[in-house]
């Protein structure tokens, strides 16, 4: 399944309908990982963060040790749908706090989804391939996060409302202490 994917894309990629189709050598490692620059001081939207990042990285597994078409169009799904959970998530926090540029944020996640729902529609129909979907989200999580997500946790250190039910996240959430511990891996 990898090869032939990875084929179909590169041959794409030469007559330019796919930019940067496989990026990565199989075998390699997945190019994103949790890295402490991503953290926002919000622990629940950083915790959604981690799990599509956690989601991203099974994804890779599924894809570079061949496991059934099935079981990678499951995770895609899974990917889909959480990502789905947490931009509505993000945007009810920003409703929250009063962010001003919650409008302008939400049309960003509804290209994103767009995007996304293209992408997998491409995939079912093999014109574009699982490993071209990890470079997207690659590119879409180091981006969005990193850029227009800060503004949201730059706007929230500030504000003065807090999310409904902040005081409940060191009850039900891993805050980024928690994984600080001795002996626990951060990548």
């Amino acid at each position: 399944m990898n090869a032939r994917y990875c084929i179909l894309s590169k041959a794409r990629h030469r007559i330019g309908t796919i930019a940067n189709a496989c990026p990565k050598i199989p075998g390699n490692n997945m190019y994103i990982h949790w890295e402490k620059k991503l953290e926002l001081d919000n622990d629940l939207i950083d915790t959604q963060h981690r799990i599509l990042i956690l989601l991203c990285r099974k994804l890779d597994i599924a894809i570079k040790t061949g496991e059934p078409e099935q079981r990678v169009r499951w995770i895609m799904v899974e990917l889909k749908k959480f990502t789905e959970f947490h931009f509505i998530s993000e945007e009810n926090l920003m409703h929250e706090i009063g962010y001003p540029g919650v409008h302008e944020h939400a049309l960003i996640h509804t290209e994103l989804l767009m995007q996304l729902n293209t992408m997998l529609a491409k995939i079912s129909r093999r014109r574009e391939s699982p490993e071209d979907l990890l470079y997207f989200l690659n590119k879409w999580l180091g981006q969005h996060v990193a850029h227009e997500d800060l503004k949201i946790a730059e706007y929230a250190r500030t504000s003065d409302r807090n999310p409904i039910g902040k005081n409940l996240y060191s009850e039900y959430l891993l805050s980024s202490e928690a994984n600080e511990k001795p002996g626990s891996r951060t990548p």
